[in-house]
């Protein structure tokens, strides 16, 4: 399906991200992953054949843009082209109070610290908007700047999250403002970029990673069986349905969707889970 294809995904150190890239490698795209930290490949790749061949992990600060032109430059140095880029990198921690943010919260979001409460508070939102909209622009930008003197039209998909919706996002502001951007982003590009590239994003609901497991499920509900009633499916999404939903984005088969934002929420309300994801915050502080 997508043999030949060349495929960039940001955040493969883990989780969602790793999820998406394993699913266009089943789909026949080369998919190179990047991370803040070395690594000598994308995290299970080893483990199906042929995988490792058409695939790498490279470093790349996307806090950075000089970095992130400089990963593009090596990806096109090696494979001539770039065909589908996935802005995935990103995330955050629910933090009880936006005037005044935790120092745990900020250690564990790995924000700028500070010991002084305003600044570590201002330096964790602007944070919260880099990484989750800015650097996203920013690698779009380089990317579509390779796609437009390219053959065909580039595929770019953004990652977004239920917390971008409008109803608002309490304990998630900064994050959520800034997924309400990316999606906002994601139909401004859309009509900007046509034909050389489509632009389309997904948006998440709770998804199963290891960082989900431990950051937002209490530990008196490990499984999630009290935590995901308020889910329609009740159960969280997977990674790999996540990737799906990628490769189906930059498939033939979506060749005339553009602009449009897929949410993978399993039909959650907005807002039903804000409190229950804080708990376990709560419990650390």
């Amino acid at each position: 399906m997508l043999d030949g294809k060349i495929a960039i995904v940001t955040g493969t150190s883990r989780g969602v991200g790793v999820g998406i890239a394993h699913e266009l490698l089943r789909a026949g795209a080369t998919v190179i992953g990047c991370s803040r930290s070395k690594l000598a490949e994308i995290p299970g790749v080893g483990d199906h054949p042929g995988w490792a061949q058409r695939s790498a992990q490279l470093v790349c600060d996307q806090g950075d843009y000089r970095a992130i032109d400089a990963m593009v430059a090596e990806v096109v140095k090696t494979y001539g082209q770039v065909d589908i880029l996935v802005n995935n990198a990103g995330g955050t921690v629910p933090t009880p109070h936006v005037e005044d943010v935790p120092a745990l919260v900020s250690r564990i979001q790995g924000a700028p610290s500070s010991d002084d409460d305003l600044e570590r508070t201002m330096l964790f939102h602007a944070f919260a908007i880099q990484m989750n909209l800015i650097s996203p622009l920013w690698f779009a930008i380089r990317v579509y700047r390779q796609m437009r003197d390219q053959d065909g039209t580039g595929c770019i998909i953004n990652v977004s999250s239920g917390a971008g919706h409008p109803a608002g996002s309490p304990t998630l502001v900064s994050y959520g403002a800034a997924k309400s951007g990316l999606n906002h982003l994601t139909r401004s590009l859309a009509e900007e970029w046509g034909p050389h590239a489509r632009v389309n994003c997904v948006a998440l609901g709770p998804t199963i990673t290891e960082n989900f497991r431990s950051f937002v499920l209490p530990d008196d509900d490990p499984t999630g069986a009290t935590y995901f009633e308020a889910i329609p499916l009740k159960r969280g999404g997977e990674p790999a349905e996540v990737g799906r939903t990628c490769v189906f984005l930059a498939s033939g088969a979506a060749d005339f969707i553009n602009g449009t934002t897929i949410e993978i929420d399993g039909g959650m309300l907005p807002g039903v889970l804000y409190e229950a994801g804080l708990k376990t915050i709560t419990d650390l502080l």
